[in-house]
């Protein structure tokens, strides 16, 4: 089925997010997890003018070990960094279609930078303005551009549970949203 305006309108209501037709919306979509045996969700931002063009550039954005979670309740966590938190909550009005997926916790769960976050400090979107950055980022200084010398402990994979255990459902999913969401193969 393609998503036309009216079914991301729809979408929008149903979640409880106002926007008006032609505006930026950020939909959930679900899937079966071949690797948890679990369905999970996903959050695809579209942009603001998405019915005027016949295709859309895609980007997958994938988080970092903070922003783990069960891909239901926990999704939002995927916020507090880049580009979605950019799109959505910053209301940057990114030109393209933006994937945002949910690593599993895994082993992951007690580290304090996980074990101590609050749904309190998810950045929300607000319905007029946007509100106030964090005063600090994690980056200590401007970003260069350089590849840091080392990758951790881990190597530059990260840990064994992380991103490439999902390389299969991260293609299913980004062939499914470029399929729903008009994005341009090339």
């Amino acid at each position: 089925m393609k998503a036309t305006p009216s079914l991301v309108f729809l979408v929008c209501l149903i979640m409880g997010v106002n926007a008006a037709a032609g505006d930026e919306q950020l939909v959930r979509e679900s899937y079966l997890s071949e690797i948890t045996g679990k369905e999970r969700d996903y959050f695809v931002y579209v942009p603001r003018g998405f019915e005027e063009r016949e295709q859309w550039p895609v980007m997958l954005m994938l988080h970092g070990n903070g922003e783990r979670g069960n891909a239901k309740d926990e999704l939002e966590f995927v916020m507090k960094h880049g580009p979605l938190y950019e799109a959505w909550v910053q209301k940057r009005e990114l030109p393209f279609v933006i994937i945002a997926p949910q690593l599993p916790m895994y082993e992951m769960g007690d580290v304090p930078y996980i074990r101590d976050r609050k749904f309190e400090d998810i950045p929300r979107r607000l319905p007029e303005g946007t509100p106030p950055r964090p005063d600090r980022f994690p980056t200590e200084g401007p970003m260069t551009g350089v590849a840091a010398e080392t990758h951790g402990e881990m190597g530059i994979e990260g840990p064994p549970s992380g991103w490439p255990l999902h390389a299969g459902e991260l293609i299913d999913i980004v062939d499914a949203v470029i399929d729903k969401y008009r994005g341009d193969r090339d």
